[in-house]
Formats: C-alpha cells, structure tokens, sequence
C-alpha cells in the first residue's frame, strides 16, 4: 500500500492534477492539526490507519490560521470543491449551518462525506454524509458537573460560585457543552442543599489566550468565584494559567476548574490535580470509525454504514483513570508524558 500526505493551509495550487489517478484520495478538514487537540489526534489517526489499510490512498488534510476563523475555513472547504476528494472528512470549526454549502458542493462533485459533527438536529442539517461520527456534547458537559457538584456535596463546598467561560457564541458544540453542565450542576447541588451562583459568564472563543487574559479581570471583579466552566481544553488551561499568573492556585484547595474534551496537555493538568475533572473522548477511535465507514463503503457495503455513530465518554478526576484509558501511544508523546512528575508515571 502506498500513501502519499500532503497538508494544506489555504490552497490547493499545482495538487489537483494529481487526482486523476487509480488512488483513492482522502481529505480531513479540521479546525486544528495540534497534536495536543482532540481534531489534531484524529487528523493523525486517520494518517496512520490508512497506512495499515489494503490499497492505494493518497490523504491531504487542511486546517486554518486560528480555531475560530470563518472566512480562513469557508477557502479551504472551497479548494476541497476543487480538488473533489473521493472522502472528505470534516469537523467543523464553528457552527455547521457556516459550511452547509460548501458541503453540498463537494457532494455534487462527487465526495462523500463523513462528518464528526455535533449531534444537534442532524435530521435536519440539509447533507446528506455517508456517515455523522458524533460526540455527545451536552453528555460531556454533563459529566464535567455532576463531577463537580459530587466534589461540592462531599466537601460541603457552600455556596458554589460559578464562573462560566463559554466557547465561540455561534458554536452548537459549544452551547451543548455549557448547557449540560450547567444542568448536571445545578441538579447535583440541589440535592445535597449546596447554594449554586451564577456569577460571571464569558466568551472566551474556545482560545487559551482569551481565557488567559479574561480571568484575571473576572476574579478582581468577583473575587468569590471558586469553580471555573471552561468549554473546551484550551480554555481551561488558559484560565488554569491565568489564575497561577496571579498568584492563584487551581486545584483542590483552591479554584476548581471543570474542563471539556481531554487533550493532552489538559490530562497532564488533571494528573497534577490543577484541573478537577475532564470528560476524555477518545479521537484515535473516531479516526477508526471513519476508516471504518471508508473501508465499507470501498468494499460495496455501504448498506452496512450506520447513519450515525457516537463516541464513548469517559469521566477523568484523576491520574489514575488517565493510565486506564487513554491510549500509551498518547501518553507517551510530548503532550502529555513530560508536563507531569517523574513520580507521576506509570509504567
């Protein structure tokens, strides 16, 4: 089997003619190829395991300059049009009605699409994907508060002081995510008779160094708060940061902060008791799911396709379940292996 990678940034200049062979070619489309990142793991699973697929593939994959840059995605998704993948792969990077469009261009041109998409109303997104790969994202905003409001009960942390910082206003993952926590905490506390504060809400754009400069104003403001939302990893770290910038610990005996997704570098901060819980969602098993549905579908299966298919969730608190969990390649890269203790691994 041969594979050839080429990524992308904003064009496709002198590739297109490539296309024209025996290969099948294969697009991943993400908001980041970070590897500490949930869409920067998966990019790479899907790299590797076509490696180990029977077969000729030629893979390309694109991300833009920052997370939450609409035009940056809306040019890239445009050259996918034109380079007219056999697969294209996408996880949206704001909201999916802002590339509904260019979805349905690509379609016409022949891609099939699978998307790791958000699962809020997908029987009425107007595509039509060989397959939705989805994270229940109001569940992991679940977990991250019942995880707290537990934590609260048990400690008679009275009252709670919430501090929210949502991610990008237009995100659906977003919204579910803040959602969900806000539900699971509010029931949890209720039932232990722990007081529950609402007392600042944010949008820090899914951004660590938004997060970063954002806390500090928010803690002169309201120096009370003592648990932190953050809507996704880099949020969280950001306000992990910010808080140690001046002078205020994260963690047990301090500020908790509650985090989403469990990107590396986030588990390493959970491992360190600086972050108090993350919901993990595996991206190595999403890669193999859509090389799942890929390797059906070459296969003339596609009746086999589920139309839908959710990615487990596995509440993290400790490092512990970390090591139980996450896969050992993962733990030990360079985003996770060297931010924790010596003392701290487990072989």
């Amino acid at each position: 089997m041969h594979l050839k990678q080429l990524s992308l940034l904003a064009g496709i200049a002198g590739i297109c003619g490539a296309v024209a062979s025996a290969e099948t070619t294969v697009s991943y489309i993400a908001p980041s190829a970070d590897v500490t990142t949930g869409p920067g793991q998966t990019l790479i699973g899907v790299a590797e395991g076509l490696e180990m697929l029977e077969g000729e593939f030629k893979f390309f994959s694109a991300v833009p300059p920052a997370h939450n840059d609409p035009a940056s995605y809306d040019r890239i998704l445009a050259d996918q049009v034109v380079l007219a993948p056999d697969y294209l792969m996408v996880t949206p990077a704001t909201s999916m009605e802002d590339i509904y469009d260019r979805l349905n261009e690509a379609a016409a041109k022949g891609s099939k699409l699978i998307l790791f998409a958000p699962p809020i109303g997908l029987e009425k997104h107007p595509v039509d994907p060989l397959a939705y790969i989805i994270v229940p994202e109001d569940v992991m905003g679940q977990m991250a508060g019942r995880d707290i409001a537990s934590m609260a009960c048990a400690e008679k942390r009275d009252p709670v002081n919430l501090a929210m910082f949502h991610g990008i206003p237009t995100s659906e993952i977003g919204k579910l995510r803040s959602a969900g926590f806000l539900e699971a905490i509010t029931e949890g506390l209720a039932e232990c008779g722990v007081t529950l504060n609402l007392v600042r809400e944010e949008f820090t754009n899914f951004s660590r160094e938004l997060a970063f400069r954002t806390i500090e104003p928010v803690m002169t403001a309201h120096p009370e708060i003592n648990v932190v939302f953050g809507a996704n990893s880099n949020t969280a770290l950001g306000v992990m940061e910010g808080l140690q910038a001046i002078g205020k610990a994260p963690g047990a005996d301090s500020i908790w902060i509650a985090g989403q997704g469990g990107q590396l570098d986030e588990l390493a901060a959970v491992c360190r008791g600086e972050i108090m819980t993350v919901p993990f969602r595996d991206p190595r098993k999403m890669s193999d799911i859509a090389l799942h549905v890929v390797q059906l579908d070459l296969a003339g299966k596609t009746s086999e396709i589920q139309p839908v298919y959710q990615t487990q969730l596995v509440p993290i608190t400790n490092c512990d379940q970390i090591f139980e969990t996450v896969p050992r390649a993962m733990l030990e890269s360079d985003g996770f292996k060297p931010l924790i203790p010596a003392e701290m691994w487990q072989e």
